[in-house]
């Protein structure tokens, strides 16, 4: 059969179009499996507990919710958003907390994913830069594990998919889409609005990314500023001033109160300066000369500029021991990760390949192994792994639930909380706990809480000073090791016990019997 002309050139363009839906398909079917997974098996460790009390506080009063950890009438930056946003799907559906956080699990995966799409269509012309970029973003760590909030290694992913600084990140690859965008002379005048509503939210969702996502404008900026003129420059001014109108506007923190707030939480960002070979080796390894290639191409290349200008504010952290700065760390990482995935991408699809191009193909590849073994540990949360396998896989347990001391305890009592799991689970069911799990600079009477509790738990503590504690805060019930319990009853305390975890044997609910 004779093919015509016309037929060869209608062929051709349906492979074409293929060849290029193809990398798209493939980059979204690998972000929506990953939220699928996520969602379906998504394990309890770390903050979750605290997400889950954020949605559940936030869904039962809309108009002053209190702390999600104490239960005190106070204003709190846990108030988001996004978090605005879970609480009205939780009211509109009646899911609970842990529910609302899976769906947004899978909400957050596609958002980074259709992000990271954006914002590597600007940077590069290979068609499968963004998938690249994807994986190195997801297996190009380190070599230690490392799951925190605002790293998106695939183990951390697994953990901390649904938590603000997932959907902040999201939203800050789309910010810095639209402004490479806009700087470039694509999109019109209604790119100036929206940039600054999106960075308005960043800063209200996750502070920490506000700082990265800002330095990644000001990287772009740079690149861009021979295209800037008067009118320009004008415009963004007022994407600044609808930012800045957005957050004064917001009814539930006033942001700029953390300023002054910032190094009440150095110590619990310290370890992120741990172990910094195991941690981040890999992606400093191969990250550190793709963006050295791209500075040596393009003096003003924005990934470079900004895994610099982060880079810079993380030294800073680390010489003056404010280490809350090390929360840069992850933009340093992302630079480098787009900037392995876009010169990997970029060398595959050039021919011939030239020799430095195989290397970086190489190295890349080479890292990507070497961090597997260290992310495989997520296998854990699907299904059982044969002891084999097992025993030689790290990964963060998965706390499962706490739900046991229900039977005893109702949701709106204050409990003391004396172990770590209790401290961070117990607000997940409504049930708060004396003293803060974590550092809140901006709650003023969290140092006098954290001071009853030890007066409280302290047996030297006189019986009427105790007593007093123990009324002023209405604490009826304590969950403490069998060995403080054994500690209070020596000095005069009367506690009879209730029940204990089934998972964390130490964890013991004890009533305190009034005298």
């Amino acid at each position: 059969m004779l093919v015509g002309p016309t037929q060869v050139v209608a062929r051709r363009a349906v492979e074409s179009r293929r060849r290029s839906v193809a990398p798209t398909v493939a980059l979204y079917a690998v972000g929506a499996a990953l939220g699928l997974a996520v969602a379906w098996r998504f394990p309890w460790s770390g903050d979750t507990g605290l997400h889950i009390a954020v949605v559940e506080q936030l869904s039962r009063h809309l108009g002053s919710p209190p702390d999600p950890l104490v239960g005190a009438p106070a204003a709190s930056p846990y108030y988001s958003p996004y978090s605005l946003a879970q609480a009205l799907l939780a009211r509109a559906t009646g899911l609970g907390g842990y529910d609302v956080l899976r769906v947004a699990a899978l909400g957050n995966a596609l958002l980074i994913t259709s992000g990271l799409h954006h914002l590597v269509r600007r940077l590069s012309t290979a068609p499968w830069a963004p998938l690249a970029a994807l994986v190195a973003v997801l297996l190009v760590q380190g070599t230690t594990l490392l799951t925190w909030s605002g790293f998106l290694s695939l183990q951390s992913v697994a953990i901390t998919l649904s938590y603000p600084a997932a959907f902040a990140l999201g939203v800050t690859l789309h910010l810095w889409g639209l402004v490479a965008g806009r700087l470039g002379g694509r999109g019109g005048p209604w790119v100036y609005p929206v940039a600054g509503l999106l960075a308005a939210d960043v800063v209200l969702d996750h502070q920490f990314t506000a700082v990265a996502a800002a330095l990644g404008c000001l990287a772009l900026v740079v690149d861009g500023r021979r295209r800037l003129n008067l009118v320009r420059v004008a415009c963004w001014s007022a994407a600044v001033a609808i930012a800045a109108a957005a957050l004064a506007a917001w009814p539930y923190f006033p942001v700029l109160s953390l300023l002054s707030s910032a190094a009440g939480l150095d110590r619990i960002q310290a370890p992120l300066y741990h172990h910094v070979l195991g941690f981040y080796g890999l992606g400093l390894a191969t990250g550190v000369p793709a963006l050295a290639l791209r500075l040596y191409r393009r003096h003003t290349d924005p990934l470079a500029w900004l895994a610099v200008l982060a880079g810079l504010f993380v030294g800073y952290g680390w010489v003056t021991g404010h280490a809350t700065w090390a929360r840069l760390l992850p933009a340093v990482l992302l630079a480098g990760q787009l900037a392995v995935g876009i010169e990997v991408a970029e060398q595959l699809a050039r021919h011939p390949r030239t020799r430095r191009g195989r290397l970086i193909v190489v190295a890349a590849a080479l890292a990507c192994l070497l961090g597997l073994p260290t992310q495989a540990g997520v296998l854990r949360y699907v299904a059982p792994l044969p002891a084999s396998l097992d025993r030689h896989l790290a990964t963060k347990q998965d706390w499962v639930g706490y739900g046991w001391v229900t039977r005893w305890v109702g949701t709106g009592r204050t409990v003391l909380a004396g172990t770590y799991h209790a401290a961070r689970m117990l607000p997940a069911y409504r049930i708060f706990t004396l003293a803060p799990a974590y550092p809140e600079p901006w709650l003023r009477s969290a140092p006098a809480r954290r001071a009853a509790q030890a007066a409280i738990l302290a047996p030297p503590t006189g019986h009427a000073r105790r007593a007093a504690l123990l009324a002023s805060y209405r604490i009826r019930f304590l969950i403490v090791h069998p060995g403080e319990a054994a500690a209070l009853r020596r000095a005069g305390v009367r506690l009879h016990e209730l029940g204990r975890s089934p998972r964390f044997g130490y964890d013991v609910l004890y009533r305190v019997v009034r005298a």
